[in-house]
């Protein structure tokens, strides 16, 4: 084995490794995990000459400090973190080149949740199912199966990388306190109350502390169904919103589970589960109402636009 390519000072609050998942495995309980903010990821890696689906850092919230062992390229993305390398600003979505011996900071997200650190030729950690995505309920991928703490080294993949690059003008992804996304109506959006109905699409919800990579509970209109009703375990996905007879609803996130009991009101279109990575504890969130026949479309061209800049992503 190599020498070390990063030694953890600080885990933060939670960092782990991950890549673009392990789809097709929810008929085994298993979701598809991954990055939470799949498009941040992707612009990582992107900058420093990775291929966009290149295992690199996860870091929720801030707080992390890595020393690196040796020369190298990095990019970060996401979330708008203070960012130092030896106590010098660092711009996000640029990349940076760094020296052996150079520590880099995170401080708290200010707006945003996860931010993504890549570094060229990418990182190495334990593969399960095609992926090496940190799974942290079942303790699956990424270092341990677990978020990284002080004294873990990290090493380098070796993968093939083709340089620094940049972004264009206008490409960097805007993040705020106030996520607005589209979503569409859920299986059982019709049993769920009219005053319940409208709630979901006109006014606002916070996204409380129970808030982590596998959902969201929601503070808010209560949301209800016309009257009390039993249903069998069913299929969920990231971006479903089930809500529970408490009133409270909540957003399923990248590591939510494969099925459940609750009333599924709204889905979010898949062009915009990228944003479901970055909501933190305390944001706020409003849906938009998307029609079934616009959502292909959106995803399209959404799809269209960035593969142009970064060969082989979708959303």
């Amino acid at each position: 084995m190599s020498a070390p390519l990063i030694t953890v000072l600080n885990g933060g609050t939670q960092t782990t490794v991950q890549d673009s998942g392990r789809p097709g495995y929810r008929h085994l309980g298993i979701p598809r995990s991954g990055a939470a903010d799949r498009l941040s990821f992707a612009i990582a890696n992107h900058l420093v000459g990775n291929e966009w689906a290149t295992p690199a850092l996860e870091c929720a919230l801030g707080g992390l400090h890595l020393r690196f062992e040796r020369k190298t390229l990095i990019a970060i993305s996401g979330a708008q973190m203070w960012a130092q390398v030896q106590g010098m600003n660092v711009d996000t979505n640029r990349a940076v080149e760094v020296e052996a011996g150079d520590i880099l900071t995170l401080s708290y997200a200010r707006a945003g949740c996860r931010s993504y650190i890549a570094v060229a030729g990418g990182l190495q950690a334990t593969e399960f199912l095609e992926s090496v995505s940190t799974y942290l309920p079942a303790s699956l991928g990424g270092i341990e199966g677990r978020a990284l703490k002080a004294g873990d080294t990290l090493y380098s993949l070796n993968a093939v990388s083709q340089g620094a690059r940049t972004l264009p003008t206008g490409y960097a992804p805007h993040l705020s306190g106030h996520a607005v996304l589209r979503a569409s109506s859920g299986p059982e959006f019709d049993l769920l109350s009219a005053e319940s109905r409208r709630y979901l699409f006109t006014t606002p919800f916070i996204a409380t502390p129970a808030t982590d990579r596998m959902g969201s509970r929601l503070r808010g209109d209560r949301i209800a169904t016309d009257k009390s009703f039993a249903m069998t375990s069913s299929p969920l996905l990231p971006g479903t919103l089930q809500c529970p007879p408490d009133g409270r609803p909540i957003l399923a996130l990248a590591d939510g589970h494969c099925t459940g009991g609750y009333a599924r009101g709204l889905h979010v279109i898949q062009a915009d589960q990228w944003l479901l990575g970055q909501i933190a504890p305390g944001m706020k969130i409003s849906f938009r109402r998307c029609f079934d026949a616009e959502a292909p479309d959106i995803l399209q061209t959404r799809n269209a636009v960035w593969s142009t800049l970064i060969p082989d992503f979708s959303f």
